[in-house]
This record gives C-alpha cells, structure tokens and sequence, in this order.
C-alpha cells in the first residue's frame, strides 16, 4: 500500500534510460543486467545449480545458492537506490529476477534481518521486501523466522573474521520442524551471515537451507 501511494506520487523512472514506468525498464535490463554463473558460495567454483561443493560442505549448514546477479553496474546502483535512497519499488524489480526455485508444501520463505537502527533509518527492511514480493509472485508463504539479537560490524573484517565475528549474531523466533527454507538477502559477500542464519536455522529443526540472494560482491 505505502508502494502504491509513493509511485502514485512519485513514479518511477528507469535509472538509466529516465523512461518512467519501472526504476530499470526491460530493454537496459536486456543489456545491462550482468547474471552471475552457477556457483558454490564459499569457493566460487563453477557448477550448474549453485551447491555448496563437497569440499565446503563440511562446516557450513548451507545446502545451495542462487543468486542472480553480479554485485556491479547497474545491479549495485538499484540495490543503493532501494537501501540508502528509500525507494521500495526496487525490491519489487529485482525478486523478479530472482531464479525460480522448487517449492513444495514444506517450503518455508524467509529472510536475513536487518539490525534495527538500519532498519529504523531506512524504513522498511530490504531483505523482508524481496522475500514478499518473491513470495507472492511464486504463490510462496513468507514468514518472519529469524531476530537479529546483536550486529557487529562486518566492514574491512577479513573473511575469516566475518565468520567468527557474525556468529551469536541471530536466533530463530519459531520451530522450523521439518522445513525446507529458502533464506532470501540482498547481497553476499564472503557468505557468513547467510551460513550463521542457516545454522540457527537447522538448529530449529529446519531440513534443508537454500539461499536465494540478489547478487554477490
């Protein structure tokens, strides 16, 4: 509804070409989205459906990754406009070009939390936002699942200080008994937030954790 209302008032435009009807308009999307290759999140090697390889497996709770994008271009500047500019739309725009994941009676759609003062500045949850629109435009059902009980910066950390540092860092707020739970985000880095979430996910009985993200840096 608040949406609705903004567009009303303030309708979008394409950021690159200013064509007004959407914020990226389908013909500088067909040439400038950059799609990220099949991959394992953790060592990038290449695969045809974003497992976490053998190898990374051991000690990381996430089964998959999709993730749609490369963090650059006109991909970053959308996900800018939408976290430091308060424009909601965005998140419609890019769950729509989120790949379209198996769902079944058991599926359970959630999100990473933003920490509360960002959430405060910004408004709205980013994170939250993708997973609805994701949610309704594939009949999904999406729950809030996780809390953020602290946030501990991860800026200029190395990455195995990411992993140490974000650990403790979320609970879940209900069962996730027998659950197959696609965790939506926005952008994963090194993805230690997203495999902390998976592993208080687990811990709440959750069967299996796939991360279905906008891009990756």
């Amino acid at each position: 509804m608040i949406e609705k209302f903004i567009e009303f008032i303030a309708p979008d435009e394409c950021i690159v070409c200013k064509k007004e009807g959407s914020c990226l308009c389908e013909t500088c999307a067909s040439s400038m989205l950059e799609y990220k290759k099949p991959a394992c999140m953790y060592c990038n090697e290449l695969n045809h459906d974003g497992r976490v390889c053998r190898r990374c497996r051991r000690g990381h709770d996430v089964y998959k990754a999709s993730i749609a994008y490369r963090y650059k271009g006109v991909v970053k500047d959308l996900i800018n406009l939408m976290k430091y500019k308060g424009r909601r739309s965005v998140a419609r725009q890019l769950a729509l070009g989120l790949p379209k994941l198996a769902m079944n009676e058991s599926t359970i759609i959630t999100y990473v939390p933003s920490d509360g003062s960002a959430r405060r500045r910004r408004g709205f949850d980013q994170a939250r936002l993708i997973a609805k629109h994701y949610a309704r435009t594939n009949r999904g059902a999406c729950t809030n699942a996780l809390a953020r009980s602290k946030h501990e910066r991860q800026v200029g950390k190395t990455r195995q200080a990411r992993f140490e540092n974000v650990k403790g860092n979320f609970t879940a707020t209900k069962s996730m008994q027998g659950a197959f739970v696609i965790l939506v985000d926005d952008v994963v880095t090194t993805g230690a937030t997203v495999s902390e979430c998976a592993r208080v996910l687990k811990l709440a009985g959750a069967k299996r954790v796939e991360v279905l993200a906008v891009a990756k840096k």
